[in-house]
């Protein structure tokens, strides 16, 4: 992958067909060493294609564009009263999750506001 990545950097720099050295030269100006095989698959697959580069690119674009991309709509809900049995539990956990968070805000000191007093208020000149 940081082989592709070096060759597309040439890319937008300007050079239009980058050569293995390049690549080599750009990941090694970072402290990157190469993999050789990587690197000679890359060559090798971009001799095999039959346009240039960014049409490649675009096309792969356009087959990617038909992939859904979208939230999975999320699962179901419980229907109406399913916890019954437990529904006095579940309402003591809100209450100690409510009661936990209204103490954190006391322990912050009002680092991000939310409290009565302004800072304006507070400091003095």
């Amino acid at each position: 992958m940081k082989e592709v990545v070096a060759f597309m950097l040439a890319r937008l720099g300007g050079n239009e067909k980058p050569s293995k050295e390049d690549i080599t030269s750009i990941l090694d100006s970072v402290g990157i060493k190469p993999d050789t095989d990587k690197l000679d698959a890359l060559f090798a697959d971009l001799e095999k294609l039959d346009c240039s580069v960014d049409e490649a690119i675009k096309n792969g674009m356009d087959k990617l564009a038909v992939i859904p991309s979208g939230g999975g709509g999320g699962g179901g809900g419980a229907g109406g009263d399913a916890g019954g049995a437990t529904g006095g539990a579940d309402k003591k956990e809100e209450e100690e999750e409510e009661s936990e968070s209204k103490s954190s805000s006391k322990a912050g000191g009002n680092l991000f506001g939310g409290g009565d007093t302004s800072s304006d208020e507070d400091s003095s000149d």
